[in-house]
């Protein structure tokens, strides 16, 4: 393998919102000069939400039988890992191990115990030092983020996420629909002003197309972001989460997680805080 080729991390546990993740790969690696798809499933060691399904043996015919599957099915080859740990901890670790460019994961929204503990995904998501890609539905047609919806407020870490977003316009020639909360506090809304300054200067800088939307009054900004990403037919959503959970977050779900898992299953991109 090439020292610059695209290494491309996909949890695996044999189901449909696991290959919908592989199709997303081998979508995003057909762009790259090169490129290694890496499947990795974890037996979970222990903890509140562990389902030990397969022995490490079992995990590891499974795989050879999908490995024959997905190079006759795709044309790619791709590397395989069993590995023991913590599902929400081993994926992010062994994704930095690697120096993997993105995790991409399947993911089935929001269920049962999920809406009181908080979604799955964003917990394996949460400290990550690489961007996640988070996917519910297969890939629909070919383009590859022609429409990228970026939520801009008043963080300060904003700035990270900007850097994000020109990489993935330059790479896959993107046009940024930026959306900005309705700010009712003068203070909260010059640091919006300021944010978006900044990132118009850098989209121009960069010749990246970009539009400016606001979200409605009275609405939750995470629902006003879905929403655009809905109406304007978006093939990603770009989004800052939080480095780690508390307890809040847990009980009441973070305002990522609606993102994340929503139900128009527009593909969402997270870029942690801790990177």
């Amino acid at each position: 393998m090439e020292s610059n080729a695209l290494r491309l991390l996909i949890p695996w546990d044999f189901s449909p919102v696991a290959e919908n993740a592989l199709m997303y790969a081998v979508k995003i690696g057909s762009l790259a000069p090169s490129v290694q798809v890496e499947l990795i499933y974890v037996i979970e060691s222990g903890g509140l939400f562990t389902k030990v399904k397969l022995t490490a043996k079992e995990a590891t015919e499974k795989l050879k039988v999908d490995y024959s599957r997905i190079k006759e099915t795709y044309g790619i080859e791709v590397k395989t890992t069993v590995m023991e740990g913590n599902i929400f901890h081993t994926i992010s670790e062994h994704a930095a191990d690697i120096n993997a460019d993105l995790v991409i994961m399947g993911t089935h929204g929001i269920k049962g115990v999920q809406k009181l503990t908080g979604s799955w995904a964003l917990k394996v998501i949460a400290g990550s030092s690489v961007p996640f890609l988070v996917v519910q539905d297969s890939p629909k047609d070919k383009r590859v983020f022609e429409h990228v919806v970026m939520p801009l407020d008043f963080s300060f870490d904003e700035k990270s996420k900007l850097q994000w977003a020109i990489k993935v316009s330059v790479q896959y020639k993107s046009q940024i629909h930026i959306i900005i909360p309705n700010a009712f506090d003068a203070g909260v809304q010059k640091k919006v002003n300021y944010n978006l300054a900044f990132a118009k200067k850098h989209l121009e800088g960069y010749n990246i197309p970009y539009e400016i939307h606001s979200a409605g009054k009275g609405g939750k900004f995470q629902e006003e972001i879905v929403k655009l990403a809905l109406d304007i037919e978006a093939d990603l959503i770009l989004i800052m989460t939080s480095g780690s959970l508390d307890f809040t977050d847990y009980v009441f779900g973070a305002q990522e997680q609606y993102v994340i898992a929503n139900e128009a299953k527009i593909p969402v991109m997270c870029i942690n805080q801790s990177m």
